[in-house]
């Protein structure tokens, strides 16, 4: 099941929303440590300003291709948020293009705040995570590429995971190239268990075995920050619930409640997580690198692939990946999130636009693409997913990640959806997850809120 939460709604007349200030953007931008690409959290690794990347601390601007070469060539201006140990290979496959012919130079820029910087200093290519096309496509900043699908020799509907028409294809045309889609991910320590749980009943007789009151030593730790929002779409998404109304999410529904006091109860009822874990614990207590919580652990962690470097690196061969639990309910879900590689709107040069072809049919060859799946990636080019599924103990993350793609769920493709869920992370689920003897008209006071605040923000 592909999860398409607002039937590829149809987007508010282009018009009324360029109208939204640049002042409501940038705030969403500002906000990308959701859970996402170079960023942490999608970002305090190096995955969300990006989104999130592969792994490695984030740096306030990364590495820039030198010009050096360039000159006679046309110049293409390329901005990602790869900061992280993401980046690398990114820049090689950039370089590998740039070394494979003379006509072209793509010259990247890899910067945290690579969205603020793509509105203002006018960049011809930028990396959008899947979430972010359509407010950006409403607003006229993306130029329609099914010209250069043609020139480089692609097609979107037959190259592509079908997941990508619900996020890049819109009634008007197609506005990205997608490079890959990064699930919520499932790690463990095979020390603490080596049969990882499969549902909920499973996960309290880990507890058990843990002892974990005495031990301290718990099955899982839930986020405060960074991976927030994907806990609880993961906890909404195994519910089964409905939670996107026309342009704006609706949380001010019974079942809706359920699914976060489930959360609460995971914490405060059955035990399953510590109580009062701070920014990053539920993943700092599974590697053993909490500071404000260094007599706790955690036996599982739910991040995403950006993480799996560093904890390969502290757990060694004690670190397990597998497949999402079904923690809250029998509904298949994994909450997911995917970069694309797009195009400005002001790109009009024919020249120019032709290398952006060019470069597209280098990248999507599936021996180049890999260099993306090498960082830990899971790029969703089909010719290049049979490769790396032929070599799933090469491409450990991306092979597990592959058995999720069809219970995928990427935030709905609604205007300004990442402002939309901003009261939900900062409100709903601290309250959630912070108040021991909280009510259901306690939350169901915060989600109406929320659905308000989602409201009018849809209508502006």
């Amino acid at each position: 099941m592909i999860y398409v939460m607002n039937g590829r709604g149809k987007c508010k007349e282009k018009e009324r929303k360029m109208k939204k200030t640049a002042a409501l953007l940038l705030a969403g931008v500002m906000a990308l440590s959701l859970t996402a690409c170079g960023g942490g959290s999608q970002g305090t690794d190096s995955a969300a300003a990006s989104g999130q990347g592969a792994g490695g601390a984030q740096t306030e601007t990364g590495g820039s291709s030198s010009s050096a070469g360039a000159e006679g060539k046309t110049k293409i201006t390329f901005i990602n948020g790869f900061t992280g140990g993401d980046g690398p290979f990114m820049s090689k496959i950039v370089d590998g293009f740039n070394e494979s012919q003379d006509q072209y130079f793509i010259e990247q820029l890899q910067d945290s705040d690579h969205y603020t910087k793509f509105k203002a200093d006018s960049f011809d290519m930028l990396i959008i995570h899947a979430d972010w096309i359509s407010t950006y496509h409403a607003m006229g900043l993306l130029r329609e590429v099914s010209d250069l699908y043609e020139k480089a020799g692609l097609s979107f509907e037959n190259d592509w995971h079908p997941i990508t028409q619900t996020y890049a294809k819109y009634e008007d045309g197609v506005f990205a190239f997608p490079l890959d889609l990064y699930a919520e991910t499932f790690y463990y320590n095979k020390e603490l268990t080596d049969t990882p749980p499969k549902d909920y009943a499973e996960m309290i007789a880990l507890r058990d075995k843990l002892d974990s009151e005495n031990s301290r030593v718990y099955p899982i730790g839930l986020p405060l920050t960074g991976d927030e929002q994907w806990a609880w779409m993961t906890a909404l998404g195994q519910s089964g619930c409905n939670w996107v109304e026309g342009e704006h999410i609706k949380m001010d529904t019974e079942e809706v409640c359920d699914a976060f006091m489930k959360v609460h109860d995971l914490i405060y009822v059955d035990h399953l997580s510590a109580e009062g874990l701070g920014d990053q614990d539920h993943y700092n207590t599974f590697v053993n690198e909490s500071t404000d919580n260094s007599n706790v652990k955690a036996a599982m962690c739910l991040s995403g692939p950006w993480k799996y470097v560093t904890a390969k690196e502290i757990l060694g061969d004690n670190l397990g990946i597998g497949t999402l639990p079904q923690i809250y309910g029998d509904t298949p879900c994994v909450p997911a999130g995917g970069h694309t590689f797009a195009v400005s709107a002001d790109v009009t040069d024919q020249v120019k636009l032709d290398g952006i072809a060019a470069f597209m049919q280098y990248a999507y060859q599936p021996d180049v693409m890999l260099n993306w799946a090498d960082s830990g990636q899971a790029p969703i080019h089909l010719a290049t997913m049979e490769k790396v599924k032929a070599e799933p103990e090469k491409y450990p993350v991306a092979a597990v990640n592959y058995e999720i793609f069809d219970n995928a769920m990427i935030l709905p493709a609604i205007y300004n959806i990442r402002e939309q869920v901003k009261y939900v992370n900062k409100n709903v689920w601290s309250m959630v997850l912070q108040t021991p003897d909280l009510t259901r008209e306690q939350l169901m006071e915060e989600l109406k809120n929320a659905t308000e605040i989602a409201t009018e923000l849809s209508e502006q």
